[in-house]
């Protein structure tokens, strides 16, 4: 599933104490559902049976259920043996969500049994199990549908079911539907039969599925529009969409089947389904998920309209489309044994999307892209002292629910892009798909997987420093954070260096625990020649490793960590920082793109740790080389830590000397790009110019708020004509005009988002609105953002929170919106949880002790309604950092910008 960016919404429950459930072992669920999509009675008649296999003697049955009525008289036990079994009595447990049915005798071991029974279900609203969503027709008509989501336990909300990862078992679906409806699962119709008893409803039989996990069961019924790739091979590539969007499916349909051949040479493993269907649902609380052969998505994330939609949509639509597909092998082919190894999933998913996505669109240059999207994204995160590891356990519902974070997503793929580089593409390659082959319909853990690499390693005589595998992964899993590798010259011998390693924390404290890794190393001097590409392991130990063979030009600089395959930060000497420096101001080229954006995230964020010597006048003399930089991934990395520069900074005089410094290193980029794009831009040259953009209107440089608001006048008062605004350049002109603007602003940006037909430029706009700082319009916002019937759909609430922060006027409210609204939040969205996920998205954008005061007090009155606390406790860390970073550097950074704003380093 993809969520990064979103919310996801689950309730769910953890693996239970109570194991009388794995008494059974599933083998296949004949479900029939008929839902009825109608206002006012969104019901859902459900029939069930499941045949299993009893594993040991018992007189008892025990499954999930959430949410749903079953009539009792409709539970029956039959099979070989057991004529006359009779139901006692049933019994649930809420928090468990166990449905235990006591029957009459005793179930032998061995014994294969059918267990069938009726019930009513809801068709809720909580994006969740089998739910309702909806969207207006053109005719203003809303119409109805009905969707599933169910990773990682709703399942039992549409069925009775073993609804754990590792209950594999066959699915045959029948869903009932209006005739002037279609409906989809994740195997093909095998027939339709008229309905029995309702002469305007129909039954579609599906052909029965291969075995799988309950939470990728999907079915979608609707009036949406198939839309059939061209040129598919042998699988049988669609996109369904709401009526009228069926254009915006053509980018999709027409990547989707090559990248789908792509992952079956990756693995050399053919798809196993004879199709895969793919739909864009209205309201979708993740970014997409995994379904096999049905592919649920956000429309953001599958629906692209050339002219309207801008590149950074295409690229996630490409992005969304890669990573949904490689989980048709890593996560539904082979699933994890439980949630703890979620990463497992979802990293590898998160790994292999940018190369799905490098076979389509090579121009997009995805691996560089993946530097700033995963690995600096995450190590945002991971460098808090309340981080966790990638295999973490999960004890209750809300700890399951916190899995689905970065550390599962971004730092596990991040960690698996720099196994490739220690094994090999090719030694990887092949691990995998014998692990793949040898699990293929069941399920496996992390040390499994492990076996088959470590043995593909050892086959081709990989060099591992004569540790295995399962050693060196289990430091990056079982560990939370990163180290810092530490590189320094031998003053009296250049040739030599010394490498350490320390653990990375944003905020250090005393008593900290240290924690090692086993530190896959790369040394190079010269990017032109690979040959002087040097490897080495650094052990997970305090004691450093001193090297005579790794310097080959004793007055050059060398770098550490080459195109930042590994997931560390890199620190040095002080010749070595300078050397690097005059490198940059000389001719920065001689570094490749990936080690400059590297050199930029590393020195910021070590200066900001109190890791850098000389803290933030080196790291900022470093970043002045950016006035001659014309390349996109450094000033994108930059930019990101300006952006948080600015947070720490904003409402002091080191904050308005901030923007005139950023405003002069980027206004070559400015002048070079401006608002006109070219036809012959390549993909990153967009997206160069939003940046350059960005920055001079978001620094208040006069001739582009002028500019912006020009182009806002022009576009405001012919919206529908795409050609008078830049789709790329839209976020940035829209919110400069609501900033410069009023309440006439707003309410254009609020007529077009509710008019426009593509849900991007709904995102766009929904964004600009909170530009304002007139309160009244931001506590409007907020108030919509958790009000049904209102213009932002639930699925959108978080994005108005996390938009609301970066507005000075809006985060003052938006804290205090969350506090006063805390039962509401919860009750809109699906549990507390939600609140507390808000709050840690956002806690980057405090700085002040009133505010950090207000999230202690609100961790000690809401944990008790709460089954973990660890989102807050991220919140209090980040927010305390943020307070401590002022004291600590403000006075060293306002000095660094008086004497060098407007006028960068010169060297």
């Amino acid at each position: 599933m993809v969520s990064h960016l979103f919310l996801k919404v689950h309730i769910v429950c953890a693996r239970p104490m109570d194991k009388s459930h794995y008494s059974f072992s599933p083998i296949l669920y004949t479900v029939r559902l008929l839902p009825i999509i109608e206002e006012g009675n969104f019901t859902i008649f459900g029939d069930v049976t499941i045949d299993m296999v009893c594993n040991e003697n018992t007189n008892h049955i025990v499954l999930h259920i959430n949410d749903m009525d079953v009539h009792q008289e409709t539970i029956k036990v039959s099979g070989e043996g057991l004529e006359g079994m009779m139901v006692h009595h049933t019994s649930f447990d809420q928090i468990t969500q166990f449905f235990t049915i006591h029957l009459s005798g005793e179930l032998k071991a061995g014994m294969q049994l059918s267990l069938s029974m009726s019930y009513l279900a809801k068709l809720n609203d909580i994006l969740g199990g089998f739910y309702r969503s909806s969207y207006f027709d053109v005719n203003g008509n809303r119409r109805y549908i009905a969707t599933t989501q169910f990773q990682p336990t709703d399942a039992r909300r549409a069925f009775p079911c073993f609804d754990e990862p590792n209950f594999k078992a066959r699915f045959a679906i029948t869903l009932g539907r209006k005739k002037d409806m279609t409906s989809i699962s994740n195997m093909p119709i095998n027939r339709t039969v008229p309905h029995e008893n309702m002469p305007d409803y129909e039954w579609d039989i599906y052909e029965e599925s291969v075995p799988m996990s309950t939470y990728l069961v999907a079915f979608v019924i609707s009036d949406f529009v198939k839309n059939p790739a061209p040129n598919a091979g042998e699988t049988e590539v669609a996109v369904w969409s709401r009526p009228g969007a069926e254009e915006q499916t053509r980018y999709a349909t027409n990547i989707t089947s090559t990248v789908l051949e792509y992952f079956e040479e990756f693995f050399q493993i053919p798809y196993p389904l004879p199709k895969q269907d793919m739909i864009a649902i209205p309201d979708f609380g993740a970014g997409a998920m995994e379904n096999w052969g049905l592919i649920t998505y956000r429309e953001t994330a599958v629906l692209y309209q050339p002219g309207v939609s801008s590149a950074q949509n295409k690229q996630r639509v490409a992005v969304v489309i890669a990573h949904e597909l490689a989980h048709q092998w890593f996560g539904n082919l082979v699933t994890t044994d439980w949630w703890d190894l979620l990463w497992l999933n979802e990293g590898f998913a998160t790994y292999l999307e940018f190369k799905g996505v490098d076979r389509v669109e090579p121009e997009m240059k995805m691996e560089q892209q993946y530097l700033n999207d995963a690995i600096h994204y995450v190590m945002q995160l991971d460098g808090l002292n309340s981080s966790h590891p990638m295999i973490m356990p999960a004890n209750n519902p809300d700890e399951i629910n916190e899995l689905f974070d970065p550390i599962a997503y971004e730092k596990s793929g991040s960690v698996l892009r720099m196994m490739e580089d220690f094994l090999g593409l090719e030694v990887l390659k092949e691990g995998l798909t014998n692990y793949l082959n040898n699990r293929t319909y069941d399920t496996a853990t992390a040390d499994v997987l492990w076996e088959f690499l470590g043995d593909t390693a050892t086959k081709y005589s990989v060099d591992l420093n004569g540790l295995t595998v399962k050693d060196i992964l289990d430091t990056w899993s079982l560990q939370k954070n990163f180290p810092v590798v530490k590189v320094e010259r031998n003053p009296e011998n250049y040739t030599e260096i010394t490498v350490s390693q320390k653990r990375f924390i944003s905020a250090q404290f005393e008593g900290a625990e240290e924690y090692y890794w086993h530190v896959p190393l790369t040394f190079i001097q010269d990017f032109s020649n690979n040959s002087s590409l040097k490897r080495r392991w650094l052990s997970n130990s305090s004691e450093p490793a001193v090297y005579t063979d790794i310097i080959d030009e004793p007055n050059s600089w060398i770098i550490c960590n080459h195109k930042v395959f590994g997931y560390y930060r890199v620190d040095y000497d002080e010749i070595n920082w300078d050397l690097i420096q005059v490198q940059l101001q000389t001719n920065h080229t001689k570094i490749d793109v990936m080690n400059r954006a590297q050199i930029v995230d590393d020195a910021l964020n070590l200066a900001s740790a109190d890791y850098l010597n000389q803290t933030y006048k080196r790291a900022m003399d470093l970043t002045s080389y950016l006035k001659n930089e014309f390349d996109w991934l450094p000033w994108e990395t930059a930019d990101n830590n300006f952006d948080r520069l600015r947070n720490l900074l904003s409402g002091t005089e080191a904050g308005a000397l901030l923007n005139d410094h950023i405003r002069s290193l980027a206004l070559h980029l400015y002048e070079l790009y401006d608002f006109n794009e070219d036809p012959m831009d390549k993909h990153l040259d967009l997206f160069l110019r939003t940046i350059a953009v960005r920055i001079a209107c978001g620094t208040n440089f006069a001739p582009c708020v002028e500019k912006a608001k020009e182009n806002f006048i022009n576009w405001s008062a012919d919206p529908d004509n795409a050609e008078l605004i830049s789709p790329n350049l839209k976020p940035t002109i829209t919110c400069t005009a609501m900033r410069e603007g009023d309440v006439k602003e707003f309410d254009f940006l609020v007529r077009r988002y509710n008019s426009t037909n593509v849900a991007a430029e709904k995102d766009q706009l929904l964004s600009a609105m909170m530009c304002t700082d007139d309160i009244i319009l931001l506590r409007r916002l907020l108030e919509w953002s958790i009000t049904d019937g209102s213009p932002i759909r639930k699925q959108d609430a978080v994005f108005v929170y996390r938009g609301m922060a970066t507005n000075q006027i809006g985060k003052t409210l938006a804290l205090g919106f969350i506090q006063d609204n805390w039962e509401q939040i919860a009750s809109y969205t699906g549990g507390y949880l939600t609140a507390t996920e808000w709050i840690q998205s956002v806690s980057r954008y405090y700085n002040k002790q009133s505010e950090l005061d207000e999230l202690i007090r609100l961790k000690e009155e809401k944990a008790p309604q709460l089954g973990t606390v660890r989102t807050l406790d991220q919140a209090i860390e980040q927010v305390t950092a943020n307070v401590q970073w002022l004291e600590k550097h403000y006075q060293t950074i306002h000095n660094w910008l008086r004497n060098n704003s407007g006028n960068p380093v010169k060297n």
